[in-house]
């Protein structure tokens, strides 16, 4: 019996380690830029090779929060990505953000500066 019940504890364990590793790059995408945005890429910072648009809506609004979830995650997942957000249907106006450690994101807000660049804060 109380083997049964270590190999419980052990699957249930194993389980909620690789639940949690899967969604370690998850995060909230908040948009303050006073923009709207029609599609999300992400890229690891080393290959440039864009995903499919990531954005879970049509269409991210100024104001909007929207939640950015990774279909997969392996131990070869790097935490440095960057993110290409466009301004049009079109694709052809966007605005490109690098090297943001996903790794210790949680929130990622977009804003434009003083200077009137686009920037970003993490949480």
């Amino acid at each position: 019996m109380k083997k049964h019940v270590l190999l419980l504890v052990a699957l249930v364990f194993a389980a909620t380690t690789w639940t949690q590793a899967q969604t370690v790059l998850d995060f909230k995408l908040v948009n303050n830029t006073g923009e709207d945005f029609y599609a999300v890429y992400l890229t690891d910072t080393d290959t440039q090779d864009w995903s499919e648009d990531i954005l879970p809506e049509d269409i991210v609004k100024d104001g909007d929060t929207i939640d950015i979830t990774f279909e997969y995650v392996d131990d070869e997942t790097l935490c440095m990505w960057d993110l290409r957000l466009t301004h049009n249907a079109s694709e052809e106006d966007y605005i490109y953000i690098n090297e943001i450690d996903l790794c210790e994101v949680s929130i990622l807000t977009l804003y434009i500066d003083e200077d009137g660049d686009y920037a970003f804060k993490v949480e």
